[in-house]
């Protein structure tokens, strides 16, 4: 009784933190257009350059390192309460590109502090 509880209730959390997750990234990926448009628009008009790529770069890696602990969430809950190759895989692959990120987004903001 319990169990099929958390399986219907999982249902409803794991769509949820993608979908924030989703939103995160985008938000990211935006933020990061807007500074790159900005910045060209600065090169256009020959005014002095607004933002360092390397800000862009930071702005967008910690969106998506973000949007990556959402997609994780999920998949960890899905996994605790109904396990899977297929599960576990998924989540194996998302610690190895959040865990790749997060030490390449480090040595990034390491670099320009």
């Amino acid at each position: 009784m319990m169990h099929d509880f958390l399986i219907e209730l999982v249902a409803y959390i794991t769509p949820f933190t993608e979908t924030v997750g989703t939103a995160v990234v985008a938000w990211g990926c935006i933020q990061g257009l807007a500074m790159l448009v900005r910045r060209g628009w600065c090169a256009i008009m020959r005014q002095p350059l607004q933002g360092a790529l390397r800000d862009i770069r930071i702005a967008i890696g910690e969106k998506m390192a973000l949007g990556l602990d959402f997609f994780l969430a999920g998949d960890i809950i899905q996994t605790i309460v109904v396990p899977s190759k297929d599960t576990l895989t998924i989540l194996g692959g998302i610690v190895v590109i959040r865990t790749v990120m997060a030490y390449f987004l480090a040595k990034e903001i390491e670099k320009s502090a």
